[in-house]
C-alpha cells in the first residue's frame, strides 16, 4: 500500500526540477438526501442549489492506475462552484465514492482524505483495510473524494506524458549554473501549460476551497456535522475546514498533521532535517540486523557517505535505466524518499540501493515514477504532480521571499541535512513564477469547535515533523493530542494497537484519548 502523501517534500522536489524547462453515475437516489432543514441552515442563499443536491451514485470502476475497487463500493459526483466568491460564475465537478457500512446501519458518513496535493481520495478507496479498522468499517460509510482539479473531479492537465518524462528528466536547480529566473520562467510556462489544456479550475484549487467544497459533499449526504479522517495534507483540508465551519465540525482526526502558521522555508527545513534522521535511523537499522546490508560499514556515517557519493555520481548526467531513461539526482532521492515513510519499506530501499551501488537505477526510479503517477507502460495514470503544484502555488505564503533569503536558507539546509537538503532549497521560486497569485491565507487559525479534534504526531515523522501535530494540536484549541513514538509517516493502523484503539474510540463512542497519552511502535 502506498503511504499517505506528504505536504511539501516531494513538491519541492518536483519544483526543483522546474529550473529547465469516473465514476459512472444512475442508480437509485441515497435514501439519507439533504431534505432536514438542520443540514443546510445558515447557507448562502446563492449556494443553496450546490447544498441541496442529492448524489445519484452508480458503479465505480477502477482506479486512476487500474486496480479494481472494493465490491459495493458506490461512486457519484457532485457540482460545486468554482469561485464561492461569484457562485454562478461557473461549476465544476467533485467525484465521491462511498463504502457503505458493512453492518448495515451506519452513524453516518467519515469522510477521508489520504494527503498530497494532489492525492486521490476515491482512489484510496480500494485500500480502505489499510486507511481503517474493521470496527469502523462497521459503523461508518466511509466516503472519500478527489478534491477539485484532482483526477476524477475536473481533473487539470497540463503535460502530455512525453513531456512529463521530459521534465522529471531535467537536473535539479544548480545555482552555479542558473538563475533563480531561469525556475520562474519555468513554472509561469508550465502554468500556462495548464491554463490552456484544462478548465477554469486551476485557479481555484487551494486548500479553503477544497474545505468548502467538503461542507457541500456533507449537505449532500445528509450530514448535520462532518466526521473526517484525514492524513497528511488532509489534516490542513481538515483544520481548514474546522475553522470556516466550527459548528458544523464533527469528529475529526487529523493524522501526520501540517502546521499551517509555517512558511514554505520552514517546513522545508523541517522535512529535509525529518527525512535526514530516517535516513540515519535506516542505515542503523540495515548495518544491525539485515543481512547483506548495501550501507554496512564501519558506522553510520559511512553508510550516509555512501548513498551521497552515489547521489553526487548520478549528478554527473550519465545515468540512465534499463529502458534508456535519464536518471537525475532528483529521480534517485525520490526513490529513496518513498521507501522512508514507512519502516516496512526498509527492504526495498536496501534492495534498491544495492542495485544502484551496482550500476542499476531501475528499482529506484520505479519507486520516482510510482509517487509520480506513471506506471511501467509509460502512462500518468493521474495528475498528481500537476495538482501538487498547483494547490502549493495557491496556498504559498512566502511570494514575497527574495533570492538572497532562499540562498540562505538553502545553505543552511545543506548543512543541517546534507543528503536532502541541497534540493529543498528553492521551491519558493517555482510559486513565484506561477501565473496564478497565491490566495489571501486565513488569519490566523481558529477552531471554536464543540467536538474537539484528535491529533496525532509521530515523534519521527520525517514528511510531517512531530512539533507540526504539537503546533496545531494547540492552534485547535481543544484538539487533543495523542503522540506515537517511533519512526515513519503517520500512525493510524501502522501497526500500533494503542492509536487504534485510540482513534476508534474516539470516533465510535466520543472518547477522547488521556492528555499526554503515548503509544509506542510496535
Amino acid at each position: 500500500m502506498t503511504p499517505p502523501l506528504p505536504r511539501r517534500a516531494l513538491a519541492l522536489l518536483a519544483a526543483a526540477l522546474l529550473c529547465l524547462s469516473a465514476c459512472s453515475s444512475g442508480g437509485g437516489q441515497d435514501p439519507r438526501g439533504s431534505a432536514d432543514p438542520d443540514v443546510t441552515a445558515g447557507t448562502d442563499p446563492a449556494l443553496q442549489r450546490f447544498y441541496t443536491q442529492t448524489p445519484q451514485w452508480g458503479e465505480c470502476g477502477s482506479t486512476s492506475g487500474g486496480q479494481p475497487l472494493p465490491k459495493g463500493l458506490e461512486c457519484a459526483e457532485l457540482t460545486v462552484p468554482v469561485d464561492y466568491a461569484h457562485p454562478s460564475g461557473g461549476d465544476t465537478t467533485v467525484a465521491l465514492a462511498r463504502l457503505p457500512a458493512s453492518g448495515g446501519d451506519a452513524r453516518g458518513a467519515l469522510f477521508l482524505n489520504p494527503g498530497g496535493p494532489g492525492g486521490s481520495g476515491v482512489d484510496m478507496m480500494a485500500s480502505t483495510d489499510y486507511f481503517s479498522s474493521a470496527k469502523i468499517r462497521r459503523d461508518y460509510d466511509l466516503v472519500g473524494f478527489d478534491p477539485r482539479g484532482v483526477v476524477r473531479s475536473d481533473g487539470i492537465r497540463c503535460l502530455s506524458d512525453r513531456e512529463l518524462d521530459e521534465w522529471r528528466a531535467q537536473p535539479a536547480f544548480d545555482p552555479s549554473k542558473q538563475s533563480l529566473d531561469d525556475v520562474r520562467k519555468s513554472s509561469q510556462r508550465i502554468g500556462r501549460a495548464c491554463h490552456e489544456h484544462s478548465s477554469a479550475v486551476v485557479s481555484h484549487m487551494d486548500t479553503q476551497n477544497v474545505a468548502r467544497d467538503l461542507d457541500v459533499l456533507r449537505a449532500s449526504l445528509g450530514q448535520a456535522t462532518t466526521h473526517y479522517m484525514g492524513f497528511s495534507y488532509g489534516t490542513e483540508i481538515g483544520a481548514t475546514y474546522a475553522h470556516l465551519f466550527p459548528r458544523r465540525t464533527g469528529r475529526m482526526v487529523l493524522d501526520g498533521a501540517v502546521d499551517p502558521a509555517l512558511d514554505e522555508r520552514s517546513s522545508s527545513l523541517a522535512q529535509a532535517e525529518g527525512f535526514e534522521d530516517n535516513l540515519r535511523h535506516f542505515v542503523a537499522d540495515c548495518q544491525e540486523h539485515t543481512r547483506g546490508c548495501a550501507v554496512g560499514g564501519e558506522d553510520v556515517d559511512a553508510g550516509v557517505r555512501r548513498i551521497q557519493d552515489m547521489l553526487h555520481s548520478v549528478a554527473q548526467g550519465r545515468t540512465r535505466t534499463s529502458d534508456g531513461r535519464t536518471v537525475t539526482p532528483t529521480n534517485a532521492l525520490e526513490g529513496i524518499l518513498v521507501p522512508l515513510y514507512s519502516t516496512s519499506g526498509y527492504d526495498q530501499l536496501n534492495s534498491a540501493l544495492h542495485e544502484a551501488f551496482d550500476g542499476s537505477f531501475d528499482a529506484l526510479m520505479a519507486s520516482s515514477d510510482a509517487n509520480h503517477g506513471r506506471d511501467p507502460s509509460g502512462k500518468y495514470t493521474s495528475n498528481v504532480s500537476m495538482a501538487f503544484l498547483a494547490v502549493s502555488c495557491l496556498d504559498a505564503t512566502d511570494s514575497g521571499v527574495t533570492d538572497a533569503q532562499m540562498t540562505r536558507a538553502a545553505q543552511q539546509m545543506t548543512e543541517r541535512a546534507p543528503t536532502f537538503g541541497p534540493y529543498l532549497g528553492y521551491g519558493a521560486a517555482a510559486c513565484q513564477g506561477w501565473p496564478d497569485k497565491p490566495v489571501t491565507p486565513l488569519p490566523e487559525l481558529r477552531a471554536d469547535v464543540e467536538t474537539p479534534a484528535v491529533v496525532i504526531g509521530t515523534t519521527h515523522d520525517p514528511a510531517t515533523p512531530y512539533p507540526w501535530a504539537q503546533s496545531l494540536a494547540s492552534q485547535l484549541g481543544r484538539a487533543r493530542l495523542l503522540t506515537h513514538e517511533g519512526y515513519g509517516h503517520t500512525a493510524y493502523t501502522s501497526g500500533s494497537g494503542c492509536i487504534t484503539r485510540a482513534v476508534d474510540d474516539y470516533l465510535l463512542d466520543g472518547t477522547l484519548p488521556d492528555e499526554g497519552t503515548v503509544c509506542r511502535q510496535s
